[in-house]
């Protein structure tokens, strides 16, 4: 009986290793995991100046947001379920960086407003955003970078309608 599992096993390792043989699905896949070194990485980098990026993250769609949103258009914008946003926004609070305005209990119907020790946080994270992300982009050059960020483009608004037809 043993045999059969290894048998099933090794039969579904050679299958994935045929699909990662298409050029589609090794692009999907090396993707993924670029996509996981870098958010390693940039985890890494900001556990030194005190934040993580979903914090981080949060704090500068609301100042793209005009500084104020919805807990519901937070979790849309950074791709988090509403109780983690809450639950950040109450990090972020207790910190000082963000405040909740309006009425009622319901934390949901409630404005979250980037505070000025917010605002100053993300201002002095410009200058770490651009050496963190420019060493992660070193290796490659202008044209390549250009490139790059083309087909970035693409894929996000690609994955966008995805996520919305959803």
């Amino acid at each position: 009986m043993e045999r059969k599992l290894e048998d099933k096993i090794e039969d579904l390792a050679h299958e994935i290793r045929e699909q990662a043989n298409r050029l589609s699905v090794d692009n999907f896949i090396t993707f993924l995991h670029t996509a996981d070194m870098v958010e390693r990485y940039v985890d890494i980098e900001m556990r030194k100046v005190g934040i993580n990026r979903t914090n981080f993250s949060l704090l500068n769609h609301l100042i793209v947001l005009g500084g104020r949103a919805t807990p519901t258009e937070l979790s849309r914008r950074v791709f988090r379920s509403k109780h983690a946003v809450t639950r950040a926004v109450d990090t972020l609070e207790r910190e000082g960086l963000v405040k909740r305005e309006g009425i009622g209990e319901d934390r949901r119907n409630r404005k979250v407003t980037i505070t000025t020790k917010g605002l100053n946080l993300v201002r002095k994270m410009v200058p770490f955003r651009e050496e963190v992300g420019s060493r992660i982009m070193s290796p490659l050059n202008k044209t390549e970078a250009e490139q790059l960020s083309t087909i970035l483009r693409r894929l996000r608004r690609h994955l966008n309608n995805l996520i919305t037809q959803a």
